[in-house]
């Protein structure tokens, strides 16, 4: 039930956008009544986070093999993919899809957990580029900023040219 609940949640979101995210219309898509909610997540603002820390998990799980073994470019294509492949969960982690959800300290957490990850695989991966951190920042901002022009539509309209684009990006970063 509390997966079902999470996919019900993500549907009505991507469906219908955060104003409709309501806790009715969550357990209407799942086909349960409202206390699962509150049993499993304590409430809307519970559920959404379970999305954000889940989303999380998920990114780690395409992205983490790639940084372990230092290959960056890897990693900027799974980074892609995998906000492509989960739109609606990629943007409640990082474009505020649900405007009113403000993650805990727990999730903030588990984001940083993350990010610490990129860190680490820059540091493995560039070992003579100076401060891993202002370079993994560096290239989240860049892979992120692409990955959300092309989800927002604002960038080519043809998926291999957008595919393209992200690779020569990812050239011009020096980790491709």
């Amino acid at each position: 039930m509390r997966d079902e609940l999470v996919r019900a949640a993500l549907t009505v979101l991507r469906r219908e956008g955060a104003a409709a995210l309501t806790v009715r219309n969550i357990t209407a898509e799942a086909g349960c009544s409202t206390t699962g909610i509150y049993t499993y997540f304590g409430g809307k603002s519970g559920l959404v986070e379970a999305i954000f820390v889940e989303g999380f998990e998920g990114f780690d799980e395409a992205v983490g093999p790639s940084l372990a073994a230092g290959d960056l470019a890897a990693a900027g294509r799974a980074y892609r993919r995998w906000a492509l492949d989960h739109p609606t969960q990629y943007m409640v982690m990082f474009g505020r899809a649900v405007p009113d959800f403000e993650p805990s300290p727990a999730a903030f957490e588990r984001a940083a957990a993350s990010f610490a990850q990129l860190t680490a695989g820059v540091a493995r991966a560039l070992p003579r580029a100076g401060d891993a951190g202002d370079h993994a920042y560096h290239l989240f901002a860049t892979v992120h900023g692409y990955v959300m022009l092309e989800m927002s539509g604002m960038g080519t309209h043809d998926d291999a040219e957008a595919e393209a684009r992200y690779e020569r990006a990812l050239r011009s970063l020096a980790v491709g």
